[in-house]
């Protein structure tokens, strides 16, 4: 009967999304991509008085279409390592031995533009270029019938991070620099940035996002992991997407209700929805699922704040919040209307027929 129920219910949703469709102006993923051109510089006042300036580049992945895909899995878990394990583990047992301190380079650095041929541990004991990295990686996932550079957004990391272990006595290099980079998969030229359960305050649900994710020291010293989606099926070759102003402006009342300490990025790319047709009131694993849908989205970056009256950026974390390509509505950061977790589910979209 819930199923039943629900399926009405979509149906009366789409019914009213291609209604207000008639009303809205909308753009292929070229004209959005020259929208975006000029970033997102804008300031905003708080009901707490606060100022808050944004000042990001925005990104627009993917080529000239925005297609909506139905995704199983291809490939649920791998795990692929050197002789001498995941270097970060040594890093770490210094640490916990209270011999050496844990030193970034770079920490958490999302969709940084990398230059391959640099070498960014130079130093610190570890010459290897990015792309170097890059070849090694690709050379053990061919091994598992996997390609690195065509399925992956390998020029902008999702996230990237270098680090060595200082020596506690000396301040030296104790355990060498250490490449952590994972990479969103691609599809359609569109990578798979996050998984929509990631904008709940209180997501209770399995939910998965595919990626690969690798630490390299050396040949023998590296792990590489990951999770694959392949295409089940094309929904929609192109669908009409909303402008950026529209976009960004669907943010406003979040970081106007002072929830949001900073913005750090904006980008357009595929986000995952849940199965509708599972029966989520089980908590199913992810791996138990194998049917997600990937639908073009903006997804903003930022740090959300624990109490919205306390201003604090250590009471802050990072949370990728969704806002609707099509409509720019943001996810509803406090829905807990599927098992308190937020209604991570698809529900469909508008065509271009739609707002003819």
């Amino acid at each position: 009967m819930k199923k039943h129920l629900f399926t009405f219910v979509l149906a009366l949703l789409l019914a009213a999304l291609a209604s207000a469709a008639a009303a809205q102006e909308y753009y292929t993923l070229p004209e959005i991509r020259e929208q975006a051109a000029q970033g997102w510089h804008q300031t905003y006042t708080d009901k707490y008085g606060r100022t808050r300036q944004v000042d990001v580049d925005i990104d627009v992945f993917g080529e000239d279409a925005a297609p909506v895909v139905k995704a199983c899995w291809g490939t649920k878990y791998f795990n692929l390592s050197g002789p001498a394990g995941n270097p970060l583990d040594l890093v770490a047992a210094a640490r916990n031995k209270n011999k050496g301190t844990e030193t970034y380079l770079y920490e958490n650095t999302s969709y940084m533009k990398v230059n391959l041929d640099q070498k960014y541990a130079e130093g610190y004991e570890n010459d290897l270029t990015l792309r170097e990295v890059y070849d090694f990686c690709e050379e053990v996932m061919q091994g598992q019938g996997l390609s690195l550079y065509q399925d992956y957004m390998w020029e902008q990391p999702y996230w990237f991070w270098v680090e060595y272990s200082a020596d506690n006595k000396t301040g030296g290099v104790l355990i060498p620099a250490v490449y952590y980079i994972r990479l969103c998969q691609k599809e359609f030229g569109l990578p798979i940035l996050t998984h929509v359960g990631h904008s709940f305050e209180h997501t209770q649900v399995a939910f998965d996002s595919p990626f690969v994710s690798f630490t390299m020291q050396s040949r023998d010293a590296q792990s590489c992991v990951g999770e694959v989606f392949d295409v089940a099926e094309v929904l929609a070759e192109d669908i009409p997407l909303c402008s950026v102003e529209t976009a960004i402006e669907g943010a406003r009342a979040f970081i106007e209700n002072g929830w949001v300490h900073d913005v750090t990025g904006l980008h357009f790319g595929y986000v995952v929805y849940s199965d509708p047709e599972t029966n989520w009131s089980k908590r199913p694993p992810s791996d138990d699922v194998d049917t997600w849908y990937l639908v073009p989205s903006w997804v903003m970056d930022c740090r959300v704040l624990w109490n919205p009256k306390e201003d604090d950026p250590e009471k802050s974390y990072d949370r990728e919040m969704v806002i609707n390509a099509q409509t720019g509505e943001m996810i509803d950061y406090f829905d807990t209307s599927l098992n308190g977790g937020g209604d991570m589910r698809y529900k469909g979209f508008i065509s271009w027929d739609d707002v003819k």
